[in-house]
């Protein structure tokens, strides 16, 4: 039983870190364990340019045999990882991962490394969805469920989508995939932007999937 519970404190923990806030505050570098009592909460992107201090080192464009969709571009990025984002996102990045920002602060990619030993894809998005239905007003989800029978996805990949009302009133929805790699790293990709923009984010997510590689070239 004590084991039983320890594994829904470490989802809850990784869920609170893979899940967008809005409350404004500010994430705790290199804690790759963020205690349950106290939560790390996801940064809402912002339109102001980044302080000479926070700044990090822009992308540089991936020549590759297959060039991604018009309106994307490939990016070697400095986290470890190749991915396709849409053309003029800029990258921010925190303890809790690699974010790619639309230019109105709206929308947003995320990469996010899951450490946790021993969690599937699958627990760490059931952590994400017990911590929406916890904390998140309206909170509404698809999910988790696996993926199954897509060309190219990882075998034990699995998917939430899910949506919630923010304090400015307006709602935000949020596909979130999580996979193995190749290499044995366990990823978590996340797209999030207005409802209204739906189904923009799965396509984001879409072309991003089709072109990520863990390493760079």
């Amino acid at each position: 039983m004590a084991a039983a519970v320890g594994a829904v404190l470490v989802a809850g923990a990784v869920g609170s870190r893979l899940f967008l806030g809005d409350d404004g505050g500010e994430p705790v570098a290199g804690e790759p364990h963020p205690s349950v009592s106290a939560p790390v909460t996801e940064p809402e992107p912002s339109t102001e340019p980044p302080s000479e201090t926070s700044s990090t080192p822009t992308p540089t464009v991936t020549p590759t045999g297959t060039e991604p969709p018009a309106g994307y571009r490939t990016v070697d990025d400095t986290g470890g990882f190749t991915i396709a984002v849409p053309e003029g996102w800029d990258r921010t990045e925190s303890g809790q991962g690699v974010f790619y920002n639309a230019p109105d602060g709206q929308s947003l990619l995320q990469v996010f490394v899951v450490r946790e030993p021993g969690l599937t894809p699958y627990e760490a998005l059931s952590g994400v969805s017990a911590d929406g239905r916890a904390n998140k007003p309206g909170y509404e989800e698809t999910g988790p469920l696996r993926v199954g029978g897509e060309p190219g996805a990882p075998a034990d990949a699995a998917e939430l989508v899910y949506a919630y009302d923010r304090p400015d009133g307006t709602r935000r929805k949020v596909v979130d995939r999580a996979f193995t790699a190749p290499d044995g790293t366990h990823y978590a990709v996340l797209v999030a932007g207005p409802d209204t923009d739906w189904p923009r984010q799965r396509e984001h997510l879409r072309v991003a999937l089709r072109f990520f590689r863990p390493g760079t070239s």
